[in-house]
């Protein structure tokens, strides 16, 4: 398994998103597993509007957000 939530669902072809840092995952039985694996981060869930479902926040998880900030990959 990766070493972080965003990496792990980049490699099993989930579906993302995100807000600047916060990503977005849709719930299902396998996110569910994942965010339960790397819950060291403020979870919620919301409604999306536009791609349907209930997916997850996930606050400051989105990868690329950060590296574009730091420089560091």
């Amino acid at each position: 398994m990766e070493d972080t939530i965003y990496k792990e669902c980049i490699k099993r072809g989930i579906p993302v998103n995100n807000h600047e840092s916060d990503l977005y995952i849709p719930v299902t039985a396998e996110t569910a597993a994942l965010v339960k694996f790397f819950d060291k981060r403020p979870v919620s869930t919301f409604v999306n509007q536009v791609e349907g479902g209930l997916w997850y926040d996930i606050a400051f998880a989105f990868e690329p957000w950060w590296i574009k900030r730091t420089g560091r990959a």
